[in-house]
């Protein structure tokens, strides 16, 4: 009996065994660190956009801040640096604020005068068009339009007449040989269509 007792007291004093423990599994680690480097790269990424943000309301602000001052733009003039006025009235545009008309004309007209420097009057005109399509009241703008409108058509009715010129040169060329010239042809405009016709006279001179 005795003997009996101190079996079932030794065995009462046998400390229970530690459940086992769940060691985690490889593919548990491998995806709490993809996640952790995940939430450091939207981290980065979200700081990353505010410093760009940042940074463009930065330069927007040095930029206007540049083309509305009148400092500057005497300063490229006086130095006939045509092409730096350019630059800086064509980056001015991309970051200027659309709801900002004030700043979009001024920028317009400014590089508007950049390209009259530059002999683009085609350019010129397009920027004066774009401020009268912003508004349509300004005396500068309305003034610049029909002044380079004319300039522009000038020019096009002299690159015409040259190519005019030009064509019938090589045409006589040709015509020569057949006993021709393009006194033999005659263009006449047809007034609905603006466009032109072609007629053909024998008629030789005396």
């Amino acid at each position: 009996m005795s003997d009996r007792f101190e079996i079932l007291e030794e065995t009462s004093h046998v400390p229970e065994k530690a459940a086992k423990e769940v060691e985690p599994n490889d593919d548990d680690h491998d995806l709490n660190e993809l996640m952790d480097e995940l939430s450091v790269e939207t981290k980065d990424v979200k700081k990353a956009s505010e410093a760009k943000e940042q940074g463009n309301e930065y330069v927007y602000e040095a930029i206007a801040c540049e083309f509305t001052c009148a400092g500057a733009w005497c300063r490229f003039f006086k130095a006939g640096r045509y092409l730096d006025a350019y630059d800086l009235y064509s980056k001015a545009l991309r970051l200027c604020p659309l709801e900002d008309e004030y700043a979009y004309n001024k920028a317009y007209m400014r590089r508007s005068q950049a390209y009259e420097k530059l002999d683009k009057m085609d350019e010129a005109l397009q920027d004066v068009k774009a401020v009268l399509e912003i508004d349509a009241t300004i005396p500068s703008a309305i003034d610049a339009e029909k002044r380079l409108s004319a300039v522009v058509a000038e020019r096009q009715e002299k690159m015409k007449a040259e190519m005019l010129d030009k064509l019938k040169g090589f045409g006589n060329t040709i015509l020569g040989k057949f006993g021709l010239s393009t006194d033999n042809f005659q263009m006449v405009q047809d007034p609905t269509t603006g466009s032109y016709n072609i007629n053909f006279s024998q008629t030789k001179k005396p």
